[in-house]
């Protein structure tokens, strides 16, 4: 799972992190990487400054998370922190 933000109510990031990276983890998921976007590569469009990627150990386990009633409330709160773009990557 990866994601791309930025962030628009540090108040409301602060609280809802913590929140959110125990769901996850309860979940099954773990964070690979989340940090600054360092230098864009290729591309035109530019990517939001933040990125992260999640691992699940299957594309069930992390859709599961993502439309879990544990992830529900998190997820409302974190669109009210962040612009996202979110997406899933399966690999085989």
């Amino acid at each position: 799972m990866h994601i791309n933000l930025r962030i628009i109510d540090a108040a409301k990031q602060a609280a809802v992190a913590p929140r959110f990276q125990a769901a996850l983890q309860e979940a099954g998921g773990r964070i690979l990487h989340f940090g600054p976007v360092a230098q864009v590569l290729e591309g035109e469009d530019v990517p939001l400054p933040m990125a992260g990627v999640f691992e699940f150990a299957t594309l069930a386990q992390a859709l599961a998370f993502y439309n879990s009633e544990r992830y529900a409330p998190i997820k409302a709160e974190r669109r009210e922190a962040q612009e996202a773009r979110m997406f899933i990557v399966e690999t085989g």
